[in-house]
């Protein structure tokens, strides 16, 4: 939930006048926030014991350039209009594709299945350009010379692949293959294996990361294993197929090993409904994940609040004391929520301020005398 539905969501409780049992709603919800030093603990022994799975989302590669998955629809439009058109006409369609974006907010799965409808109908010589377009898009504003903190320090997870402590695996949701050239980056060899369709099978040694919704590496051929879940009839095929792969590769690790989310928004029917297979596959009701997750930003949420205000032109004044107030208590019981939701699936949120921290957490699971 962004901040303008936290503030769609402060306006009914500002008009039913129940503010004053935010901490009767907060009791109900019945949220159970951990401490970050019991946590670092808590993976750090997963960390030991060799169980630990990094699982990445689009947050881990969104700043070293790899677009958003709305920014990718975008400019797989562009690519498609403008095939052949000049500099001034490419132009005027990445407007137009923006506007279509921002004002009407069209289904990404059903923008994504309209696309890939067109690139075969239009390519019928080349059946893989749909997802030809999908690389080239990807890594368009990619700075091969950039290397976030937190990319570094994911690698650093990877390198003790064959010692001890090392990670059990990496599960990645996205199509880009920045970890791998990470890895590839270094003086020495890390034996890790890319796992992207039936068939390949790490060898013992091997790091296996495991690319579940397909896999676009910059260099060499493409083929029909490479095809990503982007549009709509493919991730209804994913979807319908529990038996595939990639499901089971979700399951088997969601329910035998210990998961950390970083970058992964949680709204993904298929994630959620794969966590509560596991979960109810586990049998117990006990913690065996985390996820990272931002807290609400204040002034964000204020200033949503504030703009809806004047758009329903509401009679509701606020001093600037009860707006603090309001916005505070509405971002306890979000956050109360959230972690409540997390925790049906044997989840618990990891709540930072700013995702900066993340690389700095992971380096005290990572090593032994952070917290000693």
């Amino acid at each position: 939930m962004d901040a303008v539905s936290v503030a769609s969501l402060a306006l009914s409780l500002l008009n039913s006048n129940i503010f004053s049992s935010v901490s009767e709603i907060i009791k109900r919800i019945g949220a159970k926030f951990i401490g970050r030093t019991q946590i670092i603990a808590e993976l750090r022994k997963h960390y030991q014991t060799e169980s630990l799975v990094l699982v990445l989302g689009a947050g881990v590669s969104m700043n070293q350039g790899i677009p958003s998955w709305n920014t990718l629809l975008q400019k797989l439009i562009i690519a498609n209009i403008t095939s052949s058109a000049d500099e001034e006409k490419k132009a005027k369609s990445a407007l137009i594709a923006k506007v279509i974006s921002e004002v009407f907010s069209p289904n990404p799965l059903i923008s994504a299945r309209y696309l890939s409808s067109i690139f075969k109908k239009e390519s019928k010589d080349d059946p893989l350009a749909f997802t030809k377009a999908v690389r080239n898009v990807l890594y368009e504003d990619l700075d091969p010379e950039l290397e976030t903190d937190l990319i570094k320090e994911i690698r650093q997870f990877c390198v003790a692949v064959g010692k001890s402590p090392n990670l059990d695996s990496v599960i990645t949701y996205n199509y880009d293959d920045l970890v791998e050239s990470s890895l590839e980056r270094l003086d020495f060899k890390v034996p890790f294996r890319s796992v992207y369709k039936t068939g390949i099978n790490p060898n013992q040694g091997e790091l296996a990361i495991y690319h579940v919704h397909g896999f676009l590496p910059r260099l060499g051929d493409l083929d029909f294993s490479n095809q990503v879940t982007l549009s709509e009839d493919r991730y209804h095929q994913q979807y319908n197929d529990v038996y595939s792969w990639n499901n089971l590769v979700q399951i088997n690790k969601f329910k035998d090993a210990n998961c950390l989310f970083i970058g992964v928004s949680f709204t993904d029917p298929n994630l959620r409904r794969l966590l509560d297979i596991a979960y109810l596959q586990r049998g117990d009701n006990k913690i065996h994940h985390y996820c990272f997750r931002k807290k609400y930003d204040s002034v964000e949420v204020k200033k949503a609040i504030t703009n809806l205000l004047k758009k329903k032109r509401s009679k509701q004044k606020l001093s600037p004391e009860m707006l603090d107030e309001y916005t505070s208590s509405l971002i306890d019981v979000m956050e109360n929520y959230e972690t409540k939701d997390f925790e049906s699936f044997g989840v618990q949120a990891i709540w930072v301020k700013d995702y900066t921290e993340i690389p700095e957490i992971l380096k005290q699971i990572r090593e032994r005398d952070t917290l000693e």
